[in-house]
């Protein structure tokens, strides 16, 4: 595939990925990742030498499908699958059609994965919202999401302008069963003790982590 694909080629993969199955998808590019805030944090997007472009994919989790987010005893849940099914389907798609690698990130940053809200809110799927969810216009905070590399470069489908929280009161922050936010800004250790107490009540087969910020926005 040439490394300038004509215009339009964004547009089909995404198709091509919502027919398998994803809720919405976007393109970015590696290099605009590698600028994103939690990479200026954190350090450099990893891949593949050659890869050159991101696909995100989402896939809509209603509030009526709890156990698309319950995790088992192999760190895997059924959204995930899912995702990881339709991105093979895609990723075989992609090389029989433009002749392009793709290959899937791993889920963990520290396991070889991407930054998943960064590169999202670069692809145009929503914007990182106050409760520190990735806030789409269809959806909500209610996605699941995962992404492939490509080694074609493809012209990016965001960001958008898209503010939901300006004008919203914010029930995610009066339901952190943490009080998470209560400093006006997000604790990620606060949250992690909500998933320690999760893991530690877990009474199944499965975890069942806090999701009441997302259901609430």
């Amino acid at each position: 595939m040439a490394s300038h694909p004509e215009p339009g080629i964004a547009t089909n993969i995404i198709e091509k990925a919502r027919s398998s199955g994803a809720s919405s998808a976007g393109v970015t590019s590696i290099a605009f990742l590698q600028n994103s805030p939690s990479y200026e944090i954190y350090g450099k997007a990893e891949g593949p030498q050659s890869a050159k472009s991101v696909v995100v994919l989402a896939l809509v989790h209603k509030a009526a499908e709890p156990q698309l987010d319950w995790w088992d005893a192999e760190g895997d849940s059924l959204g995930n699958r899912r995702l990881e099914s339709i991105a093979k389907g895609l990723i075989e798609s992609l090389h029989e059609e433009f002749n392009t690698t793709a290959h899937l990130f791993p889920y963990h940053v520290g396991k070889g994965g991407i930054f998943l809200k960064d590169a999202s809110v670069l692809a145009g799927l929503g914007i990182i919202g106050m409760n520190n969810l990735l806030i789409t216009p269809e959806f909500g905070p209610r996605v699941r999401l995962r992404a492939l590399c490509l080694d074609a470069e493809l012209e990016p489908t965001g960001p958008r302008d898209f503010a939901p929280c300006e004008t919203c009161d914010m029930p995610c922050i009066q339901a952190c069963p943490q009080e998470a936010f209560k400093d006006g800004t997000y604790k990620r250790v606060l949250c992690n003790k909500q998933m320690k107490i999760d893991e530690a009540n877990s009474v199944t087969a499965y975890i069942k982590y806090c999701r009441a910020c997302e259901l609430a926005c």
